[in-house]
């Protein structure tokens, strides 16, 4: 019984570890209306996000936030392959 209780335990650590490194949404300083949701959370996932919202929008300001998704009603949420969208989610 404590071998299955380990593994389980074991299993539950993976996948929480696992699941930290999945994609983020980011939101800007100089554009509250837009997102862009790229995979990861790096330094360089955040400077491809940066760099999807400048080639949409024009000057972005500073990532202000992240979260595991985006809605925008004005269709402002941008994916990794800048794609516009009014919801990303699963981030």
């Amino acid at each position: 019984m404590k071998t299955i209780g380990t593994i389980a335990i074991g299993a539950l650590l993976f996948v929480g570890i696992v699941g930290t490194a999945e994609a983020k949404c980011f939101t800007f300083s100089g554009k509250s209306d837009v997102g862009v949701c790229v995979n990861g959370d790096s330094t360089d996932s955040r400077k491809e996000a940066k760099k999807i919202c400048e080639s949409q929008e024009g000057s972005c300001g500073n990532i202000k936030s992240s979260s595991s998704k985006c809605h925008s009603n004005s269709g402002k949420c941008y994916d990794e392959n800048g794609h516009a969208s009014r919801s990303l989610s699963g981030y």
